[in-house]
């Protein structure tokens, strides 16, 4: 039986303290860090994704970000693949790999391993664009409603790309997505992991939120949202469509005051972090943890971390 690799899994909201607490554990253990988010992946843009800065860049090696250019987005399946030849590369040089990060598909997609689905097919999707610009993207959220309730429940009414990929897997296959979901269980386990989740009270999470957002309007993502318009990205797509970004767009557009964008795109990454929170819980080998932590609380985790990786008994998986 093939030994599976050892890591340490590190999740939780935007903005809940993720990246800080893991670049000190990759220091403490002399690990080395894979950044598991869709938005840090592209090179042109920093301020809007919030990437790790030049100094927390210094301190560990952080692998996952600044790898595509503007184009199509990384789906959660080359993103695994990435991540786990990083993971071997990093074991083979005798460091622990911590995976840390906010997008959820990813992360399942690395620790279990995605749905056999079939591959993208460019003219129905070019189809399905061109419905989409013609009746907006709130009819054909219903018309998947009407094909498959149960995915549609799990999709944010905004969310282009899964609504588009539901509606390509049904023209393909004939199949519900969530059909096709339940027949994979997500049972594969293709890392023994050590799961921790970061999380606040909520009152400092949003407090949090607010203040980022706040930062990045003064520091240029309107700047970095016009460079995509005059690249002619697609506003419904990644990165366009991203926080932050899509409400950018908005105000660029001249759809609402440069005010309105900053208090929606607030309104509205308070709800993604709900979202985050949701998503994640399910996940019952997570421990969650409350940011920041004590010195002592710290070593704890250190020690218990130390302990899992010279283990040769399985974790949780």
């Amino acid at each position: 039986m093939t030994k599976l690799p050892k890591i340490i899994q590190i999740v939780g909201p935007t903005a809940s303290g993720k990246t800080s607490f893991s670049v000190h554990l990759a220091q403490a253990l002399g690990g080395e860090l894979i950044n598991v988010d869709s938005m840090q992946v592209y090179r042109p843009l920093a301020i809007g994704t919030d990437k790790p800065n030049a100094e927390q860049c210094a301190l560990v090696p952080i692998h996952g970000i600044n790898l595509i250019d503007f184009g199509p987005p990384m789906d959660a399946s080359e993103f695994a693949s990435y991540t786990h030849q990083k993971i071997r590369e990093i074991q083979e040089r005798g460091r622990i790999a911590i995976i840390s990060g906010g997008t959820g598909l990813y992360h399942r997609a690395i620790v279990h391993g995605l749905i056999e689905a079939p591959a993208r097919n460019d003219e129905i999707r070019a189809r399905l664009r061109a419905e989409r610009d013609a009746i907006g993207i709130a009819a054909m959220y219903e018309r998947l409603q009407a094909i498959d309730p149960e995915a549609a429940a799990k999709i944010y009414a905004t969310d282009w790309i899964r609504i588009e990929r539901a509606l390509e897997v049904f023209e393909i296959t004939g199949n519900r997505m969530s059909s096709i979901h339940a027949q994979h269980g997500f049972k594969n386990v293709l890392v023994e992991r050590l799961a921790f989740g970061c999380t606040a009270p909520r009152p400092q999470l949003y407090e949090k939120i607010e203040r980022r957002l706040d930062e990045m309007w003064r520091s240029g993502i309107i700047e970095e949202t016009q460079a995509m318009m005059d690249a002619h990205l697609d506003p419904h797509q990644l990165p366009m469509k991203a926080l932050g970004y899509r409400q950018a767009y908005l105000y660029l557009s001249g759809e609402c005051t440069k005010e309105e964008a900053l208090e929606l795109a607030k309104r509205e990454t308070r709800h993604f972090a709900k979202r985050q929170l949701t998503w994640f819980k399910t996940d019952n080998a997570i421990e969650w943890l409350d940011m920041p932590l004590s010195d002592e609380q710290f070593e704890e985790i250190v020690k218990r971390c130390r302990a899992f990786i010279e283990s040769n008994t399985k974790g949780c998986l």
